[in-house]
């Protein structure tokens, strides 16, 4: 996933008001990888959403190429339209996924990290 905003993660103890405040003057958009039902911080990404969002995707180009064919999923807590349409245009142009489906994010996910969070989810290959 990639988070919006900060405020969401500091609310819930997640980051200190500190980083959520640099995080935001910065506009920087943390990665939150979930493996093995860990949420752990990754690449900071910095800038506006819509690009931010883009190269998140394409840094895990490698790992989707190796996922498993049948079905990826954008899952999403409220991100404009435009920048779902592009991540899943994107997924359509590497031509891996049989099926690309579009979600709403869970309770966990929207209230820990706010609006505006975007994952791809895939189940690794072997």
């Amino acid at each position: 996933f990639v988070v919006d905003t900060l405020t969401y993660l500091h609310r819930g103890g997640r980051c200190s008001g500190l980083a959520a405040m640099a995080g935001g003057v910065l506009k920087l958009h943390p990665r939150i990888e979930v493996n093995n039902g860990k949420m752990n911080p990754g690449k900071k990404y910095r800038g506006r959403m819509k690009n931010v969002v883009l190269d998140y995707v394409k840094d895990m180009e490698e790992d989707l190429k190796k996922a498993k064919k049948d079905r990826v999923f954008i899952t999403h807590s409220g991100c404009d339209k435009e920048i779902v349409d592009e991540v899943k245009n994107y997924l359509k142009q590497l031509d891996v996924f049989d099926e690309i489906y579009e979600t709403r994010a869970g309770g966990v996910i929207s209230s820990h990290c706010g609006p505006g969070t975007l994952g791809v989810l895939f189940i690794a290959g072997e």
